[in-house]
């Protein structure tokens, strides 16, 4: 499927010469300058980690500190979630339905001795001799009497029952065993698999990446709402490893990091090691998510950022890929060692006697 993509171009003040001929208005000891100043701060406040065996000589200063998840950072594999659990006493309940395991207490007005407590079976039903089974689950209380006076009316003169739900919310109970811990209260750690699920008690397998935690807590609380009215949850991350940028091309350590903190451009290709002596140093391309998930391809004028002491220094984003291509000259090079080396020898030695 062929992806378009979107072209979003930062142009430097140029001045246009004869033919294709491109020259700056920035003197080269003032980029030269505004160079090193960039790599001093860089290398200071450098915001990103590289992974393990990479970036050694970089300093960190976040390393110290727990890295800085953005609300809009998105889920993904390998993420360790905190899912917190609460009773919200606010929430409007509709009128209690009954459940499975719920007690109830059945009374018979003028009858007290066909009176009885009993207890909702798994399968929803209640047994009430002699009229055998009666199902109550998802049933008002109100709605479930009414039914029972008409099922004795054939037996009993005046069979006046009204229902009682003594014992209820089994449910919550049940969900307050299963994630209790004494260190962390109501609360569930999950781990975003590889395939973007997580699995939580009573709702089962959820579908948590590429969604924000407030997304995730959207769905969370519409899945529970069809078991547990008033239940609320709040998720956090723990541990963020999808919080990733790809570094491509002419840098000397092209790898993913780990953005620990906001991160520019510069502080990023520091991180990197720089740029080698292939590279083309003027262009990086940034592609970056769009909206629906489609790519966009951001052209940054490296001269522009040294020129302007790093005030165009774009700040980097989850999942961005940078890519820093080959000069002309170097990829001329290439060409030329590649063709060098497909030459028949004997054609080399013929045209050196020649």
């Amino acid at each position: 499927m062929n992806r378009r993509i979107r072209m979003i171009c930062r142009h430097p003040e140029v001045e246009h010469g004869v033919g294709n001929t491109i020259r700056t208005n920035k003197k080269w000891g003032t980029a030269i300058l505004g160079l090193l100043i960039l790599i001093v701060t860089a290398l200071g406040v450098g915001g990103c980690g590289g992974p393990s065996g990479y970036g050694k000589g970089v300093p960190n200063l976040s390393v110290a500190s727990p890295p800085a998840i953005p609300a809009a950072y998105l889920i993904g594999a390998g993420d360790e979630l905190e899912v917190l659990y609460y009773i919200d006493p606010d929430v409007d309940v509709p009128e209690y339905r009954i459940d499975s395991e719920d007690t109830l207490r059945v009374d018979f007005y003028y009858y007290p001795v066909m009176s009885k407590t009993l207890s909702v079976r798994p399968d929803g039903y209640i047994t009430l001799p002699p009229i055998g089974d009666v199902k109550a689950r998802n049933k008002k209380p109100t709605d479930l009497a009414r039914e029972i006076s008409e099922l004795y009316a054939p037996i009993l003169a005046k069979p006046v029952v009204t229902v009682e739900v003594i014992a209820f919310n089994t449910k919550i109970e049940e969900l307050k065993r299963a994630i209790y811990n004494q260190e962390r209260g109501m609360s569930r750690l999950a781990v975003v698999r590889p395939d973007g699920v997580i699995s939580l008690p009573y709702i089962g397998d959820v579908k948590a990446a590429d969604l924000t935690t407030h997304q995730l807590q959207e769905q969370l609380h519409r899945r529970y709402a069809n078991i547990l009215y008033n239940l609320s949850t709040t998720v956090v991350v723990l541990n963020a490893r999808s919080n990733r940028i790809y570094v491509l091309g002419e840098v000397e350590r092209p790898d993913f990091y780990e953005l620990l903190g906001p991160t520019t451009l510069t502080q990023l290709l520091a991180t990197a090691g720089g740029l080698t002596r292939e590279a083309k140093t003027d262009q990086v391309i940034i592609v970056r998510r769009g909206k629906n998930g489609q790519p966009d391809a951001h052209i940054v004028y490296m001269n522009q950022i040294i020129g302007e002491a790093s005030l165009l220094d774009p700040m980097l984003q989850q999942y961005d890929v940078i890519y820093v291509p080959r000069s002309a000259m170097a990829r001329a090079a290439l060409t030329a060692d590649f063709l060098w080396r497909i030459v028949p020898l004997r054609f080399t030695v013929d045209y050196n006697l020649n």
